[in-house]
């Protein structure tokens, strides 16, 4: 059960934030929808907020680095090879840090 549970959890919490951060890319650059970035004086927006361009590439940076997590899960957990499904979940994670701590930035 236990690697069950692991492997689930790699291949989920990966795939949610490939998900979520790919289709924020491909659904302003394939779809053109429009992109609204107001930084405003009276909040403090995270610093890629500042253009376009860069909130897109962040966008696409971190969206194929869990993409990469989240296929990799799936080739280790198929191949039963518990150690490397688990290191991709404990590098799932640093991503998450990193993008967390990317985002605060100001």
């Amino acid at each position: 059960m236990n690697k069950i549970f692991l492997a689930f959890a790699a291949i989920f919490t990966s795939g949610i934030f490939a998900f979520s951060y790919l289709k924020e890319w491909i659904s302003v650059r394939i779809w053109d929808r429009v992109l609204v970035l107001k930084p405003s004086e009276d909040i403090v927006y995270p610093y890629f907020h500042q253009s376009a361009d860069l909130y897109l590439s962040i966008m696409l940076l971190f969206g194929v680095i869990f993409l990469f997590l989240c296929v990799a899960s799936v080739l280790f957990a198929l191949q039963k090879k518990e150690k490397m499904v688990f290191l991709c979940f404990v590098l799932t994670m640093l991503a998450l840090l990193s993008a967390m701590i990317n985002a605060a930035i100001k």
